[in-house]
């Protein structure tokens, strides 16, 4: 069923305003759905449907929680970000320093953090034969994950800023080099080209 409701406001609620003053109402669709909420949702549901996103699904998974999100698998797919988009929970908790703190939970706020990574094999496509993919080795959790970062409970995370030219371990355990480090303070440019293309 098209459920399209939640970009229709239909029942009139007061959404408030935008800054121009213009109320806020239902969702301001594309050209392409020609005010259509049930042709917005069509079309991308054709869209994600489609073989091209079959054959390419994988490769995102890959990209955001499997063996291209994390080390040298994000390195090879230039799918690398700011260190302190790595931190998880654990890491901002064990830093003491008040303002190192502040520091993270900005740069968290601002710009995101990475997921964790749960797969840690290459994502089968759909026609693929999954075999071993139903053991429980194909999934990292929380404590499997820290352990492949050779990340302690203990890790001590005061100093989690990396600085240019700086190299070694960021809070979570993510590798980083001085040649990437360089190459990102010099060009502002920390994510590669399109891994579909």
């Amino acid at each position: 069923p098209d459920c399209y409701d939640f970009l229709i406001n239909s029942m009139g609620l007061g959404l408030g305003n935008l800054q121009t003053g213009e109320r806020v109402n239902d969702a301001i669709l594309p050209l392409w759905a020609n005010k259509s909420a049930k042709r917005f949702l069509r079309k991308n549901r054709a869209a994600l449907e489609s073989e091209y996103c079959t054959r390419n699904l994988p490769k995102w998974i890959d990209l955001i929680f499997g063996i291209a999100s994390r080390g040298q698998g994000a390195k090879d797919a230039k799918n690398l970000f700011h260190p302190m988009a790595y931190i998880g929970p654990e890491d901002l908790e064990a830093i003491r320093n008040p303002e190192d703190r502040e520091r993270a939970e900005l740069q968290a706020t601002e710009f995101g953090i990475v997921p964790d990574q749960l797969f840690s094999r290459k994502h089968p496509s759909k026609n693929e034969n999954i075999g071993s993919w139903g053991d429980s080795d194909a999934l990292f959790t929380r404590d499997r994950l820290r352990e492949s970062y050779g990340v302690e409970d203990n890790t001590n995370f005061s100093a989690p800023v990396m600085t240019k030219g700086e190299s070694g371990r960021a809070p979570s355990g993510f590798f980083v080099d001085e040649a990437m480090m360089q190459n990102y303070n010099a060009t502002g440019s920390h994510v590669g080209a399109n891994p579909f293309d």
